[in-house]
């Protein structure tokens, strides 16, 4: 090929790249919501360059964690327009039992994950909080959560994965999982290349293996 036709090629890429829409996903806030479940996924996923919207799902507001930690939704769930949440590339649910239970009873969530399961957009959810996907009739096939929550639920529990993937359905274990649960959605929207290079940069494979601690 000649090099300038490479050159454009290269070119066209890198503004085809550039010009493309930015995926974001919607991570719903709830009083009793798993803190290290929630940061996780909110920080792994901008670090990787998506938008993640972060809704209160009572309003704008201080949210209470499991452990008593307060993050502020600068967005309430039910002020966002039609337009916005068509934009939306999918959800992530983090758990927490009472965060959990908070997501199932809100009937926008309900809605929502019906909606984007039927438009074919990511579903994801951690810990718990697969019961939420299986109460809007959206968890099939086999999934992950933490053990006990998967009594009464469809599907086919893995016991042993920290992570399942399978069409658009992500679901993970625990608190310990949710950076391998974050870089599975970083993954799905952006490809393997960019999860292994947001990975690297938190040195994940160095806990390949039992991490190494040192006392003296």
């Amino acid at each position: 090929m000649p090099q300038n036709a490479t050159q454009n090629t290269t070119q066209n890429a890198t503004q085809n790249a550039t010009n493309a829409p930015k995926r974001s996903i919607l991570v719903p806030l709830a009083d009793g919501f798993e803190e290290m479940e929630f940061v996780s996924i909110v920080d792994i996923l901008r670090r990787a360059g998506i938008d993640a919207v972060v809704v209160g799902i009572d309003g704008e507001r201080l949210y209470k964690g499991a452990h008593g930690i307060e993050m502020l939704a600068s967005h309430s769930l039910a002020l966002m327009s039609t337009k916005e949440q068509n934009a939306l590339d999918g959800i992530a649910l983090a758990g927490g039992a009472q965060g959990m239970q908070n997501l199932k009873s809100c009937p926008l969530i309900i809605d929502m994950l019906k909606d984007m399961h039927a438009k074919g957009k990511l579903i994801s959810a951690i810990c718990a909080s697969p019961i939420v996907l299986d109460a809007a009739g959206v968890l099939s096939g086999e999934f992950a959560c933490y053990p006990s929550c998967e009594n009464g639920l469809k599907g086919a529990y893995n016991k042993k994965a920290s992570v399942v993937a399978h069409d658009n359905l992500i679901t993970s274990a625990a608190p310990a999982t949710a950076p391998f649960f974050a870089l599975e959605i970083v993954r799905y929207l952006l490809g393997e290349k960019k999860a292994q290079e947001i990975s690297e940069e938190l040195l994940i494979p160095h806990l390949s293996a039992n991490a190494l601690i040192v006392r003296g």
